[in-house]
């Protein structure tokens, strides 16, 4: 099994998910209070690339599954912070509940798909689905090539 860690350019990672350029741009620079900051490299100059890994991937499929659901991308940008921190513990849960218990509150996250109390908005997601179709969308891309 090859061990070399997976890096990706901003372009590929919205191909992979399906996510307009435009729109990924947006999430890695930070206009729209979501950003999602290259973990391999930032580019330092004219003719150099972000490069993002694995992880950064996830985290950005999870934004989009945010943005499918209707959240606001300022909201999107404080779950994804929440996430990032509890990332790995997360990555291997198959449920994750997010929700807030106050309008403009921090978000809170637990395992599991109960509904918490007193909250004013929330959501359960399969996480363990989630990056199983980005794993199957990274594996078809392999095999094209």
């Amino acid at each position: 099994m090859d061990s070399t860690p997976r890096i990706f350019q901003l372009p590929e990672m919205a191909d992979i998910l399906g996510v307009e350029i435009a729109k990924a741009k947006n999430w890695t620079n930070g206009r729209t209070g979501l950003i999602i900051k290259p973990s391999i490299r930032e580019s330092t100059g004219t003719g150099k690339s972000d490069l993002y890994s694995l992880e950064d991937l996830y985290l950005m499929a999870l934004a989009n599954e945010f943005s499918k659901a209707g959240l606001a991308a300022k909201a999107i940008g404080k779950l994804i912070e929440a996430i990032k921190s509890k990332f790995d513990s997360i990555s291997d849960s198959s449920w994750l509940t997010i929700w807030r218990p106050e309008a403009g509150g921090n978000f809170r996250l637990a395992e599991g798909r109960d509904r918490p109390p007193k909250a004013i908005l929330w959501m359960a997601l399969s996480v363990r689905e989630l990056l199983r179709g980005v794993e199957e969308k990274l594996e078809a891309k392999d095999r094209r090539r």
